[in-house]
């Protein structure tokens, strides 16, 4: 790879954000860029110099196969390709890389496949190919589910016998999240539930699997593998399963908010600004941008319409803020009262408790705390605040110091 100077990268029509570049210099420091071309064009592109390497997206992942001067066995199968590489003669090999990608996000389940009964939400669509055609080799009977077809969302409950239900749609992804395709209530005999969809980091069906107890993964790892395979081929490179898992666990921190929760005049707003400077991070206070669009303060708009419709509007600016990745949100002190705030907040996020002495506690403009006293609130919330929490951080002398004990807690991120 140290000769080649033409870049690596995607081709597609409309290419918008994506982890990928990310992914192919964290594999193996490749610089990826966007090759954005419309129909007509792909031809042309495919034959000139300007790239060494690509992987190919909708729309053209079956366009470019007339172009190319042979197929790998898994892209001659599949009847598309995913991954162009240049061979030493010149000539364009075309692979399906999304095949081992899909594979190594179903085997991570640990899940025996032999004989098992899998459901494929969306069987009929590009992913949902690949998927039932993986599932098949690895000796399950999967069935696909569709809107309308052989098998519909309605005729679910003949299949509560499944083992394994698989996400190939994009219900639940950002920002219709946390959405589900289907409830996995009555499927007594799941071992595993499987999402393609990589944002959120925890979709709504992969949050049901999770209360319910059954293992379930996201399609980040899937984006990963394939990345890894495609590295493969266009460096020569062996990528082993242990760094796929890494850059995967690395990525999902690195894409993550830091939310932070506790009691009301715990620090949660300055500790945030602190932490968001380490992390060249935007902060967001949950109660600050509720006064944004109230056009007053929470303690005004408390006073004169109730506790419950602020609750409400509370709930509905945290579901706009938890969506997106890579913040740091300061939530009130009451976003616990709420159960259906968690997974709001858990769907994309790693929750963080400041455990301070309530006798340390601000009181000042508070009126529900002002209303039932600290130790009344502290009874109500002090449970809430801790099964909510993935890290709880005691609060040192200030909030610089308890902020940089919050980021030396952290998983290892992207430096970008």
């Amino acid at each position: 790879m140290g000769n080649v100077t033409r870049p690596y990268g995607v081709l597609g029509r409309t290419l918008g954000h994506s982890y990928t570049p990310v992914i192919y210099r964290e594999l193996a420091g490749i610089d990826y860029v966007r090759f954005e071309r419309e129909p007509e064009q792909v031809e042309a592109f495919l034959h000139g110099d300007e790239w060494e390497g690509v992987n190919v997206t909708i729309p053209y992942k079956k366009t470019v196969v007339p172009y190319l001067d042979e197929l790998s066995d898994v892209a001659r199968r599949m009847g598309n390709v995913n991954t162009i590489t240049r061979l030493a003669d010149g000539r364009l090999r075309g692979d399906n890389t999304d095949y081992f990608g899909f594979k190594f996000l179903v085997e991570s389940t640990g899940v025996d496949l032999e004989g098992a009964c899998v459901l494929v939400l969306g069987g009929d669509g590009g992913a949902g190919t690949t998927a039932l055609r993986v599932l098949t080799d690895m000796g399950a009977s999967p069935v696909s589910v569709n809107r309308t077809g052989a098998v519909t969302y309605g005729d679910l409950d003949r299949y509560a016998h499944a083992d394994m239900i698989v996400n190939c749609t994009p219900v639940g992804m950002y920002p219709s999240c946390p959405e589900s395709p289907c409830t996995l209530e009555g499927f007594d005999r799941l071992k595993a539930v499987v999402d393609i969809v990589y944002n959120p980091a925890r979709t709504g069906l992969m949050m049901e699997a999770e209360r319910l107890g059954i293992p379930a993964v996201g399609g980040l790892l899937m984006l990963v593998a394939q990345a890894a395979q495609a590295t493969e081929r266009y460096t020569g490179a062996t990528v082993d399963a242990a760094r796929i898992h890494e850059v995967c666990d690395t990525l999902s921190a690195t894409e993550q908010n830091i939310v932070l929760i506790g009691m009301p005049g715990s620090g949660k707003t300055r500790v945030g600004q602190q932490l968001a400077g380490m992390l060249d991070r935007e902060h967001i206070d949950i109660d600050h941008e509720l006064e944004r669009r109230l056009g007053r303060t929470c303690a005004e708009y408390i006073e004169s319409e109730g506790e419950r419709a602020f609750r409400e509007q509370e709930t509905a600016c945290t579901n706009d803020i938890a969506q997106r990745s890579r913040l740091v949100i300061s939530c009130g002190g009451g976003v616990v009262t709420r159960e259906e705030n968690y997974p709001l907040l858990h769907q994309n996020s790693r929750i963080v408790m400041l455990n301070r002495p309530l006798d340390q506690l601000s009181k000042k403009g508070r009126p529900i705390t002002a209303r039932d006293g600290i130790e009344h609130l502290a009874e109500q919330r002090m449970g809430l605040y801790r099964s909510w929490a993935d890290t709880i951080v005691d609060s040192r002398e200030s909030a610089q110091a308890t902020a940089r004990v919050i980021f030396e807690g952290l998983p290892p991120m992207i430096d970008e």
